[in-house]
């Protein structure tokens, strides 16, 4: 029982501290966001998602460094990616603007009896983006919806469909074994 007013102030700290310390190991991403592909083909989900991921281009933003590791194995890109820009508003003066987003995509199966190991149930494969920050920016969702969007733009793209692959640049991303490290080539 609580006897005073700084046991209730111990309580409520240490359920803070619990909360804190269980949330990040749940695997509950606090920067997170998915989209479902019913109907797609995953090994064409994965070839668009690492397009995605090699292609530099952010709306607004100027690409300093693209990097992305692909984990052809388990379907898994890291994204180290440096961007800026000048944001011009009226009334204010111009401010330079650097971010650094570090992500992990991957390509899930669709898993109706349970993924073998998270027991997740799927219906349909999708594309999962976690950021790799304890404090994901705030444009983090906007920029994530934009990656899944040009997924699927480049999914629905009927000459995509036929075979033809849209022209690719030189190759530049490491290959990573499955489970393995993850350091620049």
């Amino acid at each position: 029982m609580l006897s005073s007013p700084s046991d209730a102030l111990r309580l409520i700290v240490r359920a803070v501290a619990v909360v804190a310390l269980v949330l990040p190991s749940s695997g509950c991403a606090l920067g997170s966001a998915s989209r479902p592909y019913p109907g797609a083909n995953v090994d064409r989900l994965w070839e668009c998602t690492v397009a995605v991921a090699e292609d530099p281009s952010v709306e607004q933003w100027h690409t300093v460094e693209n990097n992305a590791w692909v984990s052809r194995g388990d379907r898994r890109v890291e994204l180290m990616r440096v961007i800026e820009r000048v944001l011009e508003q009226e009334g204010a003066k111009p401010e330079y603007q650097r971010q650094t987003w570090s992500m992990t995509l991957r390509v899930l199966a669709a898993s109706p009896d349970g993924d073998p190991e998270t027991g997740e149930v799927r219906r349909d494969p999708e594309v999962r983006i976690d950021s790799r920050s304890d404090r994901p920016p705030a444009q983090f969702w906007i920029f994530a919806d934009a990656m899944l969007d040009a997924i699927d733009a480049r999914l629905n793209d009927p000459v995509g469909r036929r075979g033809g692959a849209p022209p690719t640049r030189p190759e530049r991303a490491g290959q990573v074994v499955p489970g393995g490290s993850l350091q620049s080539p």
